[in-house]
């Protein structure tokens, strides 16, 4: 049994907490504008002294720095930078947090089904979703909307994103082959929080945690692993908060420490990673990610020194030069490989809506198409 009893502790407050550091923040920081010169959405449009006085609890929000907040993707490239400690992100959450009651409906609309528990006429509108999902794609309805009850050493964790269907079968597939027996727990109604998180919503999704931390425990997980990077820190963070001592895997690094099950083929020519905002290059999933694009194929790096890309995907289409930032990315990419693989599902569903020559994949996809090109050189034989 991994997850150990669980000592009584306060419930977790993140506006309280996030109020804190914003206010240390706020008496530490040296006005050296080094985080907005490495973001990626503001050029100089304002001072660092505004956005901290924008900042503080009672202080109102100009129009300017409201576009800014809602422009943001939460990336968290202006944390690296600071030479004093500050998390940039956390500040400017805690302005979303402010805003909360003045979201643009692109923002609304990404939370409409997200979530336990919803009331009133969300919960009509998330009941009429998973209906119709269910019916839709049958084959992966028996893990929608369902908490695992039985003990499970492996707990594969796809939450909201059970419904981006060809990740989830490449996910059950590549398990299957390997032999893992394991759990699934998925919907949005197990939402890990996260979305909640970035829009500032505090409350919600201290919530969303709480209980999804109550379906984890009902499973006493040796290891979770997920492909969602948001969802990968929702569960880091509930690990810490609760002392447990399930390992936290991305899909890919699970695979990784089965890759002899794996044959050993080039599917692929010449391909480029996506490094996300959060499985950065450097991180461990970032690692595994080149481990497994150099078993399936030829990865090639680009030159430049960024850890991370961004899908910009946590503004919810609410900045009009999102789609330029995309297209010149992908232009770029062009010159290196003609495929990108993602290592986050959140930027592989985000990008692949680029109607571009450049094929966008998920990384999982070099594991199955190894066992698709095997399975083809047996039927020939």
């Amino acid at each position: 049994m991994s997850c150990r009893s669980e000592e009584k502790k306060e419930p977790l407050d993140t506006q309280k907490i996030t109020a804190t550091a914003v206010s240390d923040y706020l008496g530490r920081c040296i006005l050296c504008h080094r985080c907005m010169d490495v973001c990626p959405v503001t050029k100089g449009a304002f001072s660092i002294a505004e956005l901290n006085q924008a900042t503080r609890e009672n202080q109102k929000v100009s129009p300017l720095i409201r576009q800014f907040i809602f422009h943001c993707v939460q990336c968290g490239k202006c944390v690296p930078v600071c030479p004093v400690n500050i998390r940039r992100d956390q500040m400017v959450r805690y302005i979303k947090f402010k805003l909360r009651g003045q979201k643009p409906w692109g923002y609304k609309r990404y939370l409409l089904v997200k979530g336990p528990n919803l009331p009133g006429l969300k919960g009509i509108i998330q009941k009429l979703f998973i209906a119709q999902k269910r019916i839709s794609t049958r084959d992966l309805s028996c893990f929608m909307e369902t908490t695992p009850t039985e003990e499970s050493s492996v707990l594969f964790y796809p939450g909201c994103y059970i419904y981006s269907k060809k990740t989830v079968r490449q996910t059950l597939r590549l398990l299957d082959h390997i032999g893992c027996s394991y759990s699934v727990l998925g919907g949005v109604t197990a939402c890990c929080g996260a979305p909640h998180l970035l829009q500032g919503e505090f409350e919600q999704s201290d919530y969303c945690l709480r209980l999804l931390y109550e379906k984890i425990k009902a499973v006493h997980p040796k290891i979770i692993i997920t492909s969602c990077a948001e969802c990968f820190e929702a569960v880091e963070q509930i690990k810490k908060l609760h002392n447990e001592t399930f390992e936290v895997l991305s899909v890919v690094q699970y695979l990784m420490r089965n890759i002899d099950k794996f044959p050993s083929v080039k599917v692929r020519d010449k391909i480029t990673i996506h490094d996300s905002c959060r499985f950065t290059k450097e991180s461990a999933q970032g690692r595994a990610a080149r481990r497994a694009a150099t078993r399936f194929s030829e990865p090639i790096e680009r030159k430049n020194t960024e850890e991370s890309s961004c899908c910009f995907q946590w503004n919810h289409g609410n900045d009009p030069n999102n789609s330029p930032r995309r297209k010149k990315y992908i232009t770029e990419i062009k010159s290196y490989a003609p495929t990108l693989a993602c290592t986050c599902l959140t930027c592989y569903e985000e990008l692949k809506k680029i109607h571009t020559d450049v094929e966008i994949i998920d990384l999982l996809q070099l594991f199955e198409e190894s066992l698709d090109f095997i399975q083809s050189e047996e039927q020939k034989q």
